[in-house]
């Protein structure tokens, strides 16, 4: 009988701190705390019970707090792993782009590296398609992706609900600008008429309808994006945007033109929706304080030094093909 009720106050004690992990860490250092009074009537448990599990985070130098009396308790520190670990918070379930891309691929790493450095465990799975990353965050079945600025705020400006929360990086961080270009087939005329694009990708979309406008006799053809090179190839559309990616043949290699988009309006569409965007489901509200602690400063020098040994490799390949 002493047994189970000792399992009951352990289950109870250990139910306190995850409720008060996952509060502290939807908060900053300097922020209050709820109260003990509605952590004990959310939980259903004793005024000693959430005494004991701040001790225990404290004892464990998870979570530090200073008492205010009725005013509450003040967050003084947050070890974030400790906190995770106490509280036996499941892993970040993170969905990201496929790789390829040495932008994702960068932010991959980085991302990865900094949920180990803070002790968070994480799963990670990979699927094309920022809008239905979106959609399976916002609905709860993955916890954090990145898509870019364009596609999140593409979506909140068509009427999508804000169901997750966010953190943004600078411009570059999702698409480079320089490795967002025009491909062209061999006989493309100087103003095309047949024009690869995307209408599934808000990207996509948006950036070929920048660089080219609507305008009488253009015809855009529909297409999956990943199709855009082979498509511009066969001569089946003159042109087609294309993100740049880490490939054994290069496309310009490949019989394909390259080029960089032209144009004031392109150009300001391009950078506009450039930045990466960080979106977690809102049921995890303890990842703002991982979002928070994920540093992303040495993301700029990890992406330019894979894009010099991409640029090295393709002028190895483009020697040995007896270019100049």
């Amino acid at each position: 009988m002493w047994q189970s009720g000792g399992v009951a106050v352990a289950g109870s004690v250990h139910a306190a701190m995850g409720a008060v992990v996952r509060d502290a860490l939807s908060k900053r250092a300097g922020d209050t705390l709820a109260t003990n009074t509605e952590l004990r009537e959310s939980l259903g448990v004793g005024m000693g019970t959430v005494q004991r599990a701040l001790e225990l985070l404290a004892e464990r130098d998870a979570l530090r707090t200073v008492s205010r009396g009725h005013l509450g308790r003040r967050i003084e520190s947050i070890d974030i792993g400790q906190c995770w670990q106490a509280a036996g918070l499941p892993p970040v379930r993170i969905l990201l782009s496929r790789p390829g891309s040495i932008e994702i691929d960068s932010l991959e790493t980085t991302i990865g590296d900094e949920l180990g450095r803070l002790g968070v465990p994480s799963t990670l799975r990979h699927l094309a398609g920022g809008n239905q990353r979106l959609d399976l965050v916002g609905r709860g079945d993955h916890d954090l992706t990145v898509v870019s600025a364009g596609t999140f705020d593409g979506l909140v400006g068509a009427g999508q609900p804000a169901f997750v929360t966010q953190r943004r990086l600078a411009p570059g961080t999702y698409y480079d600008p320089a490795r967002l270009v025009v491909l062209s087939s061999a006989k493309a005329p100087v103003d095309p008429d047949r024009v690869a694009i995307d209408t599934e990708s808000f990207d996509h979309e948006a950036l070929t309808l920048a660089q080219f406008p609507p305008r009488p006799g253009r015809q855009y053809v529909e297409m999956p994006y990943p199709d855009v090179p082979a498509f511009v190839l066969a001569g089946v559309v003159d042109v087609g945007i294309w993100h740049l990616t880490s490939s054994a043949v290069p496309v310009e290699l490949a019989g394909l033109g390259v080029r960089q988009m032209q144009g004031a309006g392109a150009i300001a569409a391009r950078d506009r929706l450039s930045g990466a965007t960080i979106a977690t489901w809102t049921g995890r509200p303890e990842l703002r304080a991982v979002l928070d602690a994920i540093r992303f400063d040495g993301l700029a020098a990890a992406r330019a030094s894979a894009i010099e040994l991409e640029r090295a490799s393709a002028e190895r390949l483009r020697r040995a093909l007896g270019g100049d």
